[in-house]
């Protein structure tokens, strides 16, 4: 939140513009340079990425990017940072109970598997030292980062946020000032052994950027895309520089970035691509007995075919692709972030639009979620089925506890039991 300090002027400022002469309002807002960068920080973290480039043994190239499209889910960066590789890793901030991003660098390593989201270069401008990555996915409400309609002035206050290979820390933030936007030629390394040249419209700034920063966003007062950060320039002495936001322009108006096919169904208002059948559920962790699986399977059913619902119910013995010794020993809240973001992801891979739930034995763990929009329940109805399942699973009780969730569903969808789903008890007992 910011905080706005109203101050008195004594004096008054006169502002002279087209022969008016006017006064400011001592009442005002005062807002500092300081509030600015914070409030533009904040508005453009959520777009901003880290990626990988695995270009074999030990020579793992890291840089920064950020999502321009989220239709397309496209994220942009420079092609010095992907190189000639074809699938990357894309990395978007993680935030904390606080709404903070964590920014700690082993944090994300520590959880590569269950953070990286896959990415494929799609676009490369070798000239401009411009690429495109399209994304498997992108993380719910994560917004794409506008662009600005013209290039910066010189004097121009400007913003950056980029992952600095040198520090333990993400998401680093700088400010500064353009000096000057013009055409420039200059080299900069691909890899350890190839330096390639680069020719483009740029912006040099007064704020120091560093390797691993390439690729991230520059941005104006008013968070939007303004320039791609350049770090990999060998002949930059005590000045940054930037690709121009025209030169982002020319590569998305490229015919083939244009054909790419786009999700974002608000703005095509195309209907939701039709689903072949029931979201698959899976009890891996054999929690139930087979009679009571059957009746969860009949009642996904049941959701989908009348009300086009999801149910999808997923039981592991241990987190999949996740080191579990270090998963037990983690506090609680730590632990818990990890196995909610997991649920999170299977519900976007699935495009599940109904409830899910997730059991896990070791450590344990449940949760009941309500996911998707226009959906016919009452928005308290996860929280209730939770506390339902977790009362029966306190007594091991698993079998009844699931019976009596898929009840509960059924009515607050509208529907009754058909004869071969009535429920019963049996009880599933924890080894």
């Amino acid at each position: 939140m910011l905080y706005h300090k109203k101050v008195l002027i004594a004096s008054v400022l006169l502002i002279i513009s087209l022969g008016f002469v006017g006064a400011q309002d001592p009442d005002s807002p005062q807002i500092t340079s300081g509030e600015v960068g914070n409030s533009v920080y904040r508005k453009v973290l959520a777009s901003s990425t880290w990626i990988h480039s695995d270009r074999g043994p030990g020579r793992l190239a890291t840089g920064s990017g950020s999502l321009i499209d989220k239709g397309r889910r496209l994220v942009l960066t420079n092609y010095h940072v992907v190189g000639n590789i074809k699938h990357v890793l894309v990395f978007f901030p993680i935030y904390d109970r606080n709404g903070k991003a964590v920014p700690e660098r082993s944090f994300y390593l520590m959880r590569r598997k269950q953070l990286a989201i896959p990415g494929e270069v799609v676009e490369i401008d070798h000239q401009a030292d411009l690429a495109l990555i399209r994304l498997e996915r992108i993380p719910t409400g994560t917004p794409a980062l506008p662009l600005a309609r013209v290039s910066p002035e010189p004097g121009q206050n400007v913003h950056s946020i980029g992952n600095p290979g040198k520090s333990d820390a993400l998401w680093v933030y700088t400010a500064g000032k353009v000096r000057q936007v013009y055409t420039k030629k200059w080299k900069a390394r691909l890899d350890d052994r190839t330096v390639v040249t680069f020719q483009a419209k740029v912006i040099e700034t007064d704020s120091p950027t560093n390797p691993g920063d390439s690729g991230g966003p520059l941005v104006n007062d008013q968070g939007e895309l303004v320039g791609v950060t350049q770090g990999g320039a060998i002949d930059a002495q005590l000045i940054s520089i930037f690709v121009d936001i025209s030169e982002v322009r020319r590569l998305l108006s490229r015919r083939s970035v244009q054909t790419l096919p786009s999700e974002d169904r608000t703005t095509a208002n195309a209907p939701a691509p039709p689903r072949s059948g029931v979201l698959p559920s899976k009890d891996e962790g054999q929690f139930f007995r087979p009679e009571t699986w059957k009746q969860v399977q009949q009642a996904a059913a049941q959701l989908y075919t009348r009300k086009k619902l999801d149910l999808v119910v997923e039981t592991y013995e241990r987190l999949p692709n996740q080191d579990n010794e270090a998963l037990v020993k983690l506090e609680p809240p730590e632990r818990n972030k990890i196995m909610r973001q997991f649920a999170h992801q299977r519900m976007e891979q699935l495009r599940l639009r109904g409830l899910y739930v997730l059991i896990v034995r070791q450590p344990t763990y449940l949760l009941v979620e309500r996911h998707g929009e226009g959906i016919p329940w009452p928005e308290n109805i996860a929280s209730k089925l939770a506390q339902q399942l977790l009362e029966d699973f306190r007594k091991k009780e698993f079998d009844t506890g699931m019976l009596t969730l898929l009840q509960s569903l059924l009515e607050a969808s509208g529907l009754t039991r058909s004869s071969d789903t009535s429920p019963t008890t049996p009880t599933g007992k924890m080894d």
